[in-house]
């Protein structure tokens, strides 16, 4: 349900049940119940890169879309990470409507090289708060990269943890 900008009332003025329904009833709605979405993804398979530059992990599979009301949105992401040889890093970013928002830079230390050995290990991006998004859908898939000569593997299999991406308006 969207968020409609409440009413100015004026003194004396008439409540009927349609405008108190729009202004009361469906705004609280819409705040107890904001846009959100969470993918899990455990699909008895691994993904894997050598990209030295950031590459969607999976624009179909592992990616929210949610249309906001305009308001900040809360991205969070975990998944159990190994590589080919021990000591190599994985980067990991988020793509906001296909712009990447943290940069390789690793702008706020929020995307970072995490440093990976053969045995999965958890790692979590985020949680990390958007700002300055429109009214409107948006789109956020996560985003990764490792060293060069190197192939790094998100597992999305049974015993591992999965994949889980989750986008929320959260204001």
């Amino acid at each position: 349900m969207a968020w409609t900008s409440p009413k100015t009332w004026e003194a004396g003025e008439l409540v009927t049940a349609t405008l108190f329904n729009t202004h009361l009833r469906d705004n609280l709605n819409a705040l107890k119940s904001p846009p959100s979405q969470q993918i899990l993804r455990d699909n008895s398979g691994n993904y894997t890169t050598t990209s030295t530059s950031f590459v969607a992990i999976d624009s179909t599979n592992l990616k929210c879309t949610i249309t906001t009301n305009g308001g900040d949105v809360l991205v969070w992401f975990v998944g159990s990470f190994s590589a080919s040889v021990a000591g190599y890093d994985v980067g990991l970013d988020i793509r906001i409507d296909g712009t990447t928002r943290l940069g390789s830079d690793f702008t706020w230390g929020l995307a970072e090289d995490y440093e990976l050995s053969t045995n999965a290990r958890p790692i979590t991006l985020g949680p990390v708060i958007v700002s300055g998004l429109d009214a409107g859908e948006h789109s956020f898939e996560i985003m990764w990269r490792t060293a060069s000569g190197q192939t790094a593997q998100l597992r999305s299999d049974a015993g591992q943890v999965p994949a889980i991406l989750v986008a929320r308006e959260v204001s």
